[in-house]
């Protein structure tokens, strides 16, 4: 199916804490680029409506799927309730675990009680719970429409490693999404192109003229996707035909929401202190995840310089197990907490709320803002980052007071935009990208990309333990063969030219390994910084042996492209890193 005959764009929004889905007709997008349908999810613990449902899965004990989202923690809590919960497999915040994922293949992943299911069980099933929930919800509206005649988005962090990207994309494959009608789209890439069409009734923090001063040829921005788990941060240059070129190469990190979190946690757990901690971990598991879940409530009052104690709600399981670790002792008669951090805290206790006064509950953001704060500081030192006038805050975190108010006394001399509905930005900004990915001209490129390759050994230059012998010659081992340097800017659409390759063999996965570094200049695949990504030339795409392959690649797509021909037998595979 070409992309040009969709009927509807799909995007999913899958997130550290939450995820949700979003779809709009071509019609729709003429007539409102940021109208977009989103599915209204019901919390069955507090029957209240969202827009995103927690990211949370549940399989049963033969490892099938069970429940995703609010329904798979409402049926998770009622198992441990009835003791049932052990041979069940609980997973929660596991798009984490793709964070710093530098590497293809498969790996396992632990539940909540450390029970390792395969990481793509885990992923591609909740996918697939998505995609139908979206597409039942699809049919409603246009009762013919099927899986082929829409276009797929999945958004996912811009500062994810390739072979991350490659395992989405995988994920989204093993879910039933055909790879031909999916695109990966980076996280705060669709939040500056929700906030560029945003109607100006619809905007906040600031008047109409900002946001045309802010998309106006020649201005630069900065992006700040502030989600549960990653800050994603790109910055952008409006060139004159309102297209944009990225400034600095995607950056980031995890300080997000739920590093607020595990604050909170932290000081839960130093106020029942380690024997009472472990006594829960191991008899009753879903007192913590309760004490998160009023704390994820609760949080969202802590106001910088209030003038009222905050008040979060504990669960009584708390109490009763303190008072049986030692032996009757009543928790609320607690006064002082000593932190992991070695910090005195006041507490109180009112029926069943905890109370702090509000400089110490401000401490659970401390760090996170901190560190934000800290990146964007030295982003905006950089001589690629002067120049930028504009802060756009987006993300599900960027709601929180706190952080506003971080940004705002840091950075009084800039213009800070935040949508009145941060927190799904990047979800109806995939849509628009779905029907118009042209905002986006030139991106930097995000690593030092190279093949390994060997050479004739040379002692001066060479190191000794990359010598071996073949062929009666002494060679040079694993050498890093760049094709393109770290921060380069990448044109989209642009195909580099990668060289004409002998097929000689075909691997069991493939030929010509793709290494990536965050050196300028890396000499071997091995040292420090430098990872194996995948294949160029995967196995499966079905090349005559010993003859000449001719590569060219992609770099400045949201995925590395390549796309390969062989002279001899006419033959020429397009396809993305990892397939």
């Amino acid at each position: 199916m070409s992309a040009k005959n969709y009927l509807l764009v799909a995007a999913i929004d899958f997130g550290t804490t939450y995820s949700g889905y979003a779809f709009s007709t071509r019609t729709d997008f003429q007539r409102e680029p940021t109208k977009a349908f989103l599915k209204q999810w019901v919390d069955p613990a507090s029957s209240m409506m969202y827009n995103k449902t927690s990211t949370c899965i549940l399989f049963d004990a033969d490892r099938k799927f069970s429940k995703f989202g609010f329904e798979a923690e409402a049926k998770y809590i009622d198992l441990i309730m009835d003791k049932e919960h052990e041979t069940w497999y609980f997973f929660r915040r596991f798009k984490m675990t793709l964070y710093d994922k530098q590497s293809s293949g498969d790996w396992f992943i632990e539940d909540e009680t450390g029970k390792p299911l395969p990481a793509l069980t885990v992923f591609s099933n909740s996918l697939r719970y998505l995609k139908q929930s979206l597409l039942e919800e699809a049919k409603k509206q246009q009762t013919d429409i099927g899986i082929d005649d829409i276009k797929w988005i999945l958004t996912v962090p811009a500062i994810w490693s390739d072979p991350a990207k490659a395992f989405m994309r995988k994920a989204a494959v093993e879910a039933g999404i055909d790879s031909e009608i999916l695109t990966i789209a980076l996280e705060p890439e669709a939040a500056a192109m929700y906030v560029k069409h945003l109607p100006v009734e619809r905007r906040l923090e600031g008047e109409g003229g900002d946001l045309f001063r802010t998309f106006a040829p020649g201005s630069k921005y900065i992006v700040v996707d502030a989600g549960g788990g990653t800050i994603d941060i790109t910055a952008h240059e409006v060139l004159n035909d309102g297209t944009v070129r990225e400034l600095i190469k995607a950056n980031g990190g995890d300080w997000g929401g739920t590093s607020v979190d595990r604050e909170y946690l932290d000081f839960i757990k130093c106020l029942i202190g380690n024997s009472v901690t472990q006594s829960i971990q191991q008899n009753a598991p879903h007192v913590f995840f309760e004490v998160c879940r009023d704390f994820e409530n609760a949080k969202r009052t802590i106001k910088p310089e209030a003038d009222m104690k905050f008040n979060v709600r504990i669960p009584s399981q708390l109490g009763e197990a303190y008072a049986k670790v030692f032996q009757g002792k009543d928790l609320r008669s607690k006064e002082i907490i000593s932190t992991k951090r070695k910090k005195q805290v006041s507490i109180s206790f009112l029926g069943d709320k905890l109370r702090l006064a509000p400089k110490d509950a401000e401490d659970f953001f401390a760090e996170s803002v901190k560190e934000i704060i800290l990146h964007l500081r030295n982003l905006l030192r950089q001589k690629s980052g002067r120049g930028i006038a504009t802060i756009i805050l987006v993300g599900g975190f960027a709601e929180s007071p706190m952080l506003i108010h971080g940004i705002k006394s840091n950075f009084p001399n800039m213009r800070i935009i935040i949508p009145q509905e941060a927190a799904w930005s990047v979800l109806r900004g995939a849509v628009i990208f779905g029907h118009d990915p042209s905002l986006i001209k030139e991106r930097r490129s995000k690593y030092t990309y190279g093949i390994g390759v060997f050479d004739k050994f040379d002692p001066t230059i060479h190191d000794e333990k990359y010598k071996y012998k073949e062929d009666g010659e002494t060679r040079c081992d694993n050498l890093f063969s760049k094709l393109i340097s770290i921060d380069d800017p990448v044109t989209v659409g642009e195909y580099r030219k990668t060289g004409n390759f002998l097929l000689n063999k075909i691997g069991q996965k493939g030929n010509l390994e793709l290494y990536t570094s965050v050196s300028s200049d890396p000499k071997y695949c091995d040292e420090k910084g430098s990872s194996f990504v995948g294949y160029i030339l995967s196995a499966g795409h079905d090349f005559l042996i010993n003859e000449t392959v001719e590569v060219m690649m992609r770099f400045g797509e949201t995925e590395v492209e390549i796309k390969a021909y062989q002279p001899k037998s006419k033959k020429t595979a397009i396809y993305y890193l990892g397939q």
